[in-house]
């Protein structure tokens, strides 16, 4: 059928939140919908719920599969597909209603490869808009040299993104990210969308960029931080995604050199895991990336997105450092979440040593810092050091020579 969306969502164990996902992909105003629910061998109700619904809507294909992840589960689902188009929802996130009437009719009117769009970021009750970095426009192969590749990934300053790595909040051409998806290594489990969105922006001719959120990412404390379970694994899996990807981009370097961005946006996933892929990292005398922050220390961590999370549990595990107070400016949503996380105020009460600032992106922290310094005395306040993240220490230990 011409003009025809494939809508791949990848599932696994996502019954609770399932049923709102499908829903929101068949009720799109956009009819000419191919829906592929990949069931990635779940355990809970989700397969139920997959059959449920494909006898209900003819649109709806289901796959029920082993269980072999993320990657091959998308892979699976493209296999599958018919689709001019290719899109791809998670199973426990959902869109908007006129989200691939919005993307298509944009594809068709500026004659783009990709079209790419904003996102909410959902966590309990609170919605929070989040957009790509580069200005809402029309970007043909001209305006893709000049304006984004050299912010694509990382947009001058570590971290803030360009181009948001996701495939979720993009609709593509099929023979634009066809070749790309499929090349993915299925061993990689973090960086898996970045794999195949970079190559295929590279390579495209034209991308358009909406600044409209049509897609909704649920964030929940297990979808936000994940802990290791073996280290030489995910040192593995971090070190195929860096290399493999880079062999991919050295292929493309004629287009644009991207290798140094790359490798920011890996460290960008790796320092908040440190404990696990930093080589030696037990034998520092120092909190990584704060190397003024000495072992032992009574600190207050101000943060509790992904990486305070991450930073937290490991502090709570270890004692390397003891946290007498964790905060942070959302703290009401995250108390109903669950963690343990009091208001920026508490500070005050607390006898501390450091208040280390657990934020990857550098205009929040720098924001904060600021705010903070107001406050508190300034050589008790600690940034990550950027210096000694890029250091050829840092890349040695991380392994990516």
């Amino acid at each position: 059928m011409d003009n025809l969306i494939s809508v791949i969502v990848p599932i696994y164990n996502v019954d609770r939140y399932l049923r709102q996902c499908i829903e929101s992909i068949c009720r799109q105003t956009y009819q000419k919908l191919e829906i592929i629910l990949v069931d990635d061998g779940s355990t809970d109700d989700s397969a139920y719920i997959c059959d449920e619904y494909a006898e209900q809507d003819s649109r709806i294909k289901v796959l029920h599969k082993k269980n072999e992840g993320l990657v091959k589960a998308r892979k699976d689902g493209l296999m599958l597909s018919s689709g001019q188009f290719i899109a791809y929802v998670d199973g426990d996130d959902w869109i908007e209603p006129d989200m691939y009437k919005c993307m298509y009719q944009i594809m068709e009117s500026q004659d783009v490869d990709i079209v790419m769009c904003g996102r909410y970021e959902d966590t309990g009750d609170i919605s929070k808009a989040i957009f790509h970095g580069v200005p809402e426009k029309r970007y043909g192969k001209e305006q893709l040299l000049d304006e984004i590749y050299p912010r694509m990934i990382v947009n001058h300053t570590f971290f803030e993104w360009g181009i948001f790595p996701s495939v979720w909040d993009k609709l593509f051409h099929r023979e634009c990210v066809e070749r790309f998806q499929l090349t993915v290594d299925e061993q990689i489990i973090m960086g898996e969308d970045a794999a195949c969105t970079y190559p295929c922006l590279l390579n495209a001719n034209s991308i358009y960029v909406v600044h409209k959120c049509l897609y909704h990412y649920r964030q929940t404390p297990t979808s936000m931080i994940k802990n290791i379970q073996n280290y030489k694994l995910e040192r593995n899996q971090f070190q195929s995604l860096y290399h493999t990807v880079l062999q991919t981009l050295e292929k493309s370097m004629t287009i644009y050199d991207l290798r140094e961005q790359w490798k920011k946006y890996v460290l960008f996933l790796m320092v908040p895991r440190a404990d696990g892929l930093y080589k030696g990292y037990e034998k520092l005398n120092f909190l990584f990336p704060f190397p003024h922050v000495k072992r032992g220390s009574k600190i207050i961590l101000y943060g509790a997105g992904t990486y305070g999370q991450r930073l937290y549990n490991y502090l709570s595990k270890t004692g390397f450092c003891k946290v007498v107070g964790w905060v942070d400016r959302n703290y009401i949503q995250l108390q109903r979440m669950g963690l343990p996380v009091n208001a920026p105020s508490f500070i005050s009460e607390m006898q501390y040593d450091a208040i280390v600032i657990a934020n990857m992106y550098k205009k929040s922290r720098t924001l904060l810092y600021h705010e903070l310094s107001k406050k508190y005395p300034v050589d008790a306040i600690h940034l990550i050091d950027e210096r000694l993240i890029f250091s050829s220490l840092t890349i040695k230990a991380f392994g990516l020579e």
